[in-house]
């Protein structure tokens, strides 16, 4: 009988025991869970569309100065606009330097998501947008573009021993089953779909996605914005790739404005004929994409 008094107290201790070596043994991490310092981010605006509505779209106090150019940005947009230590850097934050000392006014960034930009210019919440703006002539609309200040469009971002298989032009490569990598809804997933048959098209939704997928070899090219490839392949000489400058379609590249806003239209407008006329446009524009 006493054997089977113990036999509980002996399951108990046994229990205990392991407990305690299960607790005293080497931790595991974390698949999931990056075992990386988080590096410092700067506060960004929200992009969700649940979300983007609920957000002002300016600061009523910038709104109501006269000597302030407002200048709208998405910060999704290197090498035009970007942010970098907390600063809002690239090609046309340096534009807009030059064009707020044309005009004598002081340049104040309002950052803007995206699909709520051109709500913020006719609102006049912001005087102009920048970006990396396609420009669209729709004389009927109440917003106008400036001049182009540059000419681009879609271009392909290839691995660099592969050059010579995709430099012979797109229309060469209908029907090969190569896979192209494109933005959802981008100017090269239109062309792409409209255009080339006997391909395949991957969509990513990110250019660092698309570009890792190329690494990889997930996918054989990438179709993108003649400025965003040739400067992602700058900034990740390591990845050897390598973009095919031959335009695949021609984009021209300005500001956005209101139409009723005729006085800056023309001051952006002299600005941009100036700067081209003594070089410093292309200057600036090199700074940035050294080769495009």
């Amino acid at each position: 009988m006493k054997r089977y008094y113990c036999q509980p107290f002996l399951s108990l201790l046994l229990l205990f025991i392991l407990t305690c070596l299960n607790g005293c043994g080497p931790e595991v991490p974390d698949p999931m869970l990056s075992t990386e310092e988080p590096l410092p981010q700067c506060p960004t605006p929200q992009t969700d569309s649940s979300a983007v509505k609920q957000l002002p779209l300016a600061d009523p106090e910038i709104a109501a100065d006269t000597k302030v150019l407002r200048v709208g940005i998405s910060l999704n947009a290197p090498p035009f606009i970007f942010e970098k230590d907390c600063k809002i850097q690239g090609l046309e934050a340096d534009l807009a330097g030059q064009l707020g000392v044309f005009t004598n006014k002081t340049v104040q960034f309002v950052k803007v998501p995206e699909p709520l930009a051109t709500e913020a210019l006719l609102k006049n919440h912001v005087d102009i947008l920048m970006s990396g703006r396609k420009i669209i002539r729709n004389f009927s609309s109440p917003v106008t573009f400036s001049e182009p200040y540059l000419r681009s469009g879609q271009i392909l971002l290839v691995r660099n021993h592969e050059v010579p298989l995709f430099s012979s032009g797109i229309y060469n490569l209908e029907n090969t089953g190569y896979t192209f990598g494109v933005l959802p809804n981008s100017a090269g997933d239109q062309f792409l779909t409209k255009n080339i048959r006997g391909i395949r098209i991957l969509r990513f939704k990110s250019v660092t996605g698309a570009i890792k997928a190329l690494t990889n070899k997930k996918i054989d090219l990438f179709l993108h914005d003649a400025p965003t490839i040739c400067s992602y392949a700058l900034a990740n000489k390591a990845a050897n790739l390598t973009p095919i400058l031959s335009l695949v379609t021609e984009e021209h590249i300005g500001w956005e404005m209101r139409r009723d806003d005729e006085e800056l239209r023309q001051q952006v407008n002299t600005f941009i004929r100036q700067r081209k006329a003594d070089g410093l446009l292309q200057k600036t524009i090199k700074r940035w994409i050294p080769n495009l």
